[in-house]
């Protein structure tokens, strides 16, 4: 794996725990709170510089669903690997571990050696695309 493989594949795991948090929280937030006041029914917020694109907003969320159905078909130690290494990434300490990782560090370089062809195929990386693509032309 190259450094700009790896630097890719860290990248779209990073965001894809991103995405599982912003999931989680708001499902939490929808258990315990109505998507609407009845109160503000026909109110629109207006639109800010700061505000993402709904279509950016839509394609980081395809994006991550793809990641994550292929983080799903990996084994439970490589799993439970990469969910811990993505919270010590997300909060710039090493202090969270996990029982189920085994050998957390061996487990997460495993998980990205997995996952780099499953990305390829989904097109999630296009360098891997071409890198496998040529890979293929130089083996017929």
């Amino acid at each position: 794996m190259t450094e700009v493989e790896n630097e890719q594949i860290e990248h779209l795991l990073l965001e894809n725990y991103r995405w599982q948090i912003r999931q989680s929280h708001a499902a939490t937030l929808a258990h315990f709170y109505r998507p609407a006041d009845r109160t503000c029914r026909g109110y629109e917020t207006p639109a800010g510089e700061d505000d993402e694109d709904d279509g950016y907003g839509w394609a980081d969320d395809r994006q991550a669903e793809e990641v994550q159905m292929c983080i799903d078909a990996l084994p439970l130690e490589q799993r439970a690997a990469v969910s811990t290494t993505m919270r010590n990434k997300e909060c710039g300490r090493q202090v969270w571990s996990s029982m189920r990782a085994g050998d957390q560090h061996v487990a997460y370089q495993a998980a990205k050696q997995r996952l780099m062809p499953m990305f390829a195929s989904r097109g999630l990386m296009q360098t891997i695309r071409a890198v496998a693509s040529e890979h293929q032309i130089m083996e017929t």
